[in-house]
């Protein structure tokens, strides 16, 4: 059984959440998707938009990543 993710791990899954759907044209904020993310990884909006201040570029690099199976 997997032990509970780190505040970052479940920091950086929401950001990714957070990043695909504002580049999708998509509020967050009105997504149930995003915030049923937040209420299970027990994180608000705002930690998110806070670790996204320092992390973005890492996370839109891991994003692209992913999209082109690299």
């Amino acid at each position: 059984m997997r032990e509970r993710r780190s505040q970052e791990e479940r920091l950086f899954g929401a950001a990714c959440v957070r990043v695909t759907l504002e580049r999708a044209g998509v509020s967050p904020g009105s997504s149930d998707l995003y915030l049923g993310t937040l209420a299970d990884l027990q994180l608000d909006d705002e930690k998110v938009l806070s670790y996204l201040t320092i992390h973005r570029d890492e996370v839109i690099r891991c994003l692209k990543v992913r999209r082109s199976g690299s």
